[in-house]
């Protein structure tokens, strides 16, 4: 009997590391983004974090993700996972999920993003380049690893200061 407790023990361990190591569920239009409070609306903004615990935290533009975990507000955080929607791979309602470290990030300052941000995230640069032909008017921007937009990021915050709106009053 122990040893049957065991073997299903270890496979629930084994199975729970392979779950955490995923991107969670995003709720589109109930989730709110911990750094500027508002609901995520267009899911191929969104960008995730998931803390040590497993908590995940939904951001409506990962410029958000970056800023907080730079330290410019919003509470502590320490990520062990980020993921990242692929603008050209979601629709508005689901985002298909990218780990940041293999993600590239396309700034341009006339993007329109849910805070002003320009980046928009890709899975890879066929996708960029496809986007980029379908929609020439945002050609001539940079474009980014994660690490590159965290280590610029450590220097300027990149949500503009008069897009984020005031932190809810706590009574």
């Amino acid at each position: 009997m122990r040893r049957r407790e065991l073997l299903l023990g270890l496979l629930g361990v084994a199975f729970l590391g392979r779950a955490l190591a995923a991107p969670r569920a995003l709720r589109v239009g109930v989730e709110a983004c911990p750094y500027c409070f508002m609901t995520v609306l267009d899911a191929r903004h969104a960008a995730q974090a998931v803390n040590p615990q497993g908590r995940a935290f939904f951001y409506d533009d990962p410029a958000c993700l970056l800023d907080q975990l730079n330290g410019w507000g919003g509470p502590s955080l320490s990520a062990r996972e980020v993921y990242l929607a692929d603008f050209g791979g979601s629709t508005r309602t689901a985002p298909r999920w990218v780990a940041a470290e293999r993600a590239l990030l396309y700034h341009h300052p006339r993007i329109r993003t849910p805070m002003g941000s320009g980046l928009l995230v890709f899975a890879d640069r066929q996708a960029l380049a496809e986007h980029l032909r379908a929609r020439p008017e945002r050609a001539g921007g940079r474009v980014l690893t994660w690490v590159e937009a965290l280590k610029e990021g450590e220097g300027r915050t990149w949500v503009p200061a008069d897009f984020l709106p005031p932190p809810p009053k706590v009574p």
